[in-house]
């Protein structure tokens, strides 16, 4: 099988040639590595070619948040202010340390005003990875989903936190006016031939409980959650969720919103493997598992090998899985440790 059609059987829970494997290439050091240089930004073209070599089927691109676009972060000084008026500095790719939000409260809402969704720039660094995609990689075309941008680019944490109860329906309205802006901009991505599924990330949890509780998170985001899922699979995406944390209770909901498939099933955060497979057999696709902040960093090539088993070993059976680490390949984890997992799946992942 081609990578592609590897990734998008696994991710019907079919059973393909081998286990794919995921991962976000969040490491400049093993992009320079192995294609020889480090771009500037997260940048489209470079990322599919990565994974190409790499021999990893799928390749993620955003189309908003996450670090601005390029004419934002060109600017002088080490600060800048992107299009939905979050205050960064500049320290990376592919996530830039967020130091303001625009929305403290329904003042500020009432002048804000939503970026352009059709923007001409909006779709072209996943224009320019689909058009370098000569490895036949998964394009997974990356949102964030309502619960992050409530969170981390409209409002920050505390002032969120304090307008679930001060001001309820603010919350509301953001969360209707950015599923609204996703869908709108769904429509275009589905005119692009070449993205494979839609990858929404969403953290709701922490590594031992949820960010908040879940009565809030039922109150107020599976229903724009599943809005945006819904609307998306209309236009032809399977959809993958992305949710850090520890996420048992409000993981029955998510499922019920119709996503295809979760990453990355967090180790560190008291996600079993075992037992989200068992619960959603045939049902969910399940990408991840490899421990990301112990094992890969601070591990052996035989340790990581031996966690790269053991997640095969309870992934595969029966399809439905796609190995990645639970979060990222970053620059904290040593290369050797990234193949090693790499040809541990190419080796022992064979159905």
């Amino acid at each position: 099988m081609k990578p592609k059609e590897r990734f998008l059987t696994a991710l019907k829970c079919e059973i393909p040639d081998q286990v794919p494997i995921f991962d976000h290439l969040f490491s400049p050091n093993l992009q320079q590595a192995v294609l020889g240089y480090k771009s500037e930004l997260y940048d489209g073209e470079s990322i599919v070619k990565l994974a190409d070599k790499l021999g990893v089927d799928s390749s993620w691109i955003p189309i908003n948040g996450f670090c601005g676009t390029e004419e934002e972060v060109h600017t002088e000084g080490t600060e800048y202010t992107d299009e939905w008026g979050v205050k960064y500095k500049k320290n990376g790719w592919p996530i830039m340390a967020q130091m303001d939000t625009p929305i403290k409260d329904r003042s500020d809402w009432l002048n804000y005003k939503m970026p352009d969704a059709n923007a001409p720039f909006r779709l072209k660094r996943i224009t320019q990875a689909v058009n370098a995609n000569e490895g036949e990689t998964a394009v997974l075309c990356g949102f964030l989903g309502p619960f992050t941008m409530m969170s981390w680019y409209f409002m920050d944490l505390p002032n969120f936190s304090m307008a679930m109860f001060t001001d309820p329906d603010l919350v509301h309205e953001i969360n209707e006016a950015y599923v609204k802006w996703v869908l709108e901009l769904g429509k275009r991505a589905a005119k692009i031939n070449g993205i494979d599924a839609i990858f929404i990330s969403d953290d709701w949890g922490g590594t031992t409980a949820p960010l908040i509780s879940p009565d809030h998170f039922t109150e107020f985001f599976i229903g724009p959650f599943g809005e945006m899922v819904q609307g998306l699979k209309s236009l032809g995406f399977p959809v993958i969720m992305h949710n850090d944390g520890r996420i048992w209770d409000m993981l029955d909901s998510l499922v019920d919103t119709g996503i295809s498939a979760y990453n990355p099933v967090e180790k560190g955060a008291g996600m079993d493997l075992k037992k989200v497979k068992e619960r959603y057999k045939g049902k969910l696709c399940l990408i991840g598992n490899v421990d990301n902040k112990i094992t890969l960093v601070s591990g052996s090539v035989e340790d990581v090998i031996a966690e790269t088993k053991e997640c095969l070993e309870i992934g595969m059976p029966g399809g439905g899985y796609i190995l990645s680490s639970d979060h990222s390949y970053h620059d904290d984890i040593p290369l050797e440790n990234i193949y090693a997992l790499i040809k541990t799946v190419k080796k022992y992942g064979k159905y």
